[in-house]
């Protein structure tokens, strides 16, 4: 597959624009259903709405009760979806009604205007084949559903979240920019979270 091709690269302009959809998803409302995310989100890729669910396991809004399994099984049917070549994502039912709260969604949002912006500027193609290979797509697809299904172990400890959200925040950075230094990066820390699994 051509990187023309590849349904699941985007642009790393990308990323502040969705931070600002984000926001605006969030504004003015009590909650945001897992399916409104998907769809919005979903049109730009997957690197930016990875990079939304990792941001998501990293901060708070991951750490509430059943919330970090919802995003787990999210990243699960991503990484489907990645192995199945499509650019959306389909979701069950109660997985799309499930809600989060809009006042989170919309500090998160504001959190990451800024940083978004200063990676946006450094992201760039490099060591694509790290990206458009198809057996670098098949690991990291992979991984994003064994990490994905892991959340409904470890989701209950609000600790172990981020070491989930780390190398997938490098994967959707790697995948949105086909920027190859960040695949590596997810690979190097991917290795925690299975370990953490392995112990508990």
């Amino acid at each position: 597959m051509g990187a023309a091709e590849t349904p699941h690269i985007s642009s790393s302009l990308d990323l502040p624009a969705m931070v600002e959809a984000l926001k605006d998803m969030a504004e003015g409302r009590d909650s945001v259903t897992f399916g409104e995310v998907a769809d919005v989100l979903g049109r730009r890729g997957h690197g930016p709405l990875l990079f939304v669910l990792s941001t998501f396991l990293i901060l708070p809004i991951g750490w509430i009760p059943g919330v970090g399994g919802a995003l787990g099984i999210l990243m699960a049917v991503v990484g489907v979806e990645m192995l199945r070549g499509r650019r959306g994502i389909w979701l069950p039912g109660v997985l799309r009604n499930r809600t989060l709260p809009a006042a989170r969604i919309g500090d998160v949002a504001t959190r990451l205007r800024g940083p978004v912006d200063r990676i946006a500027r450094i992201l760039k193609p490099r060591f694509t084949r790290l990206v458009r290979n198809p057996l670098s797509i098949l690991a990291i697809a992979g991984l994003l559903i064994v990490g994905g299904l892991s959340m409904l172990v470890i989701g209950a400890i609000p600790i172990l979240s981020p070491l989930v959200g780390l190398p997938v925040l490098c994967f959707a950075l790697g995948v949105t920019a086909a920027d190859g230094r960040f695949i590596l990066a997810g690979y190097t820390l991917v290795l925690p979270p299975i370990l953490a699994v392995i112990l508990i």
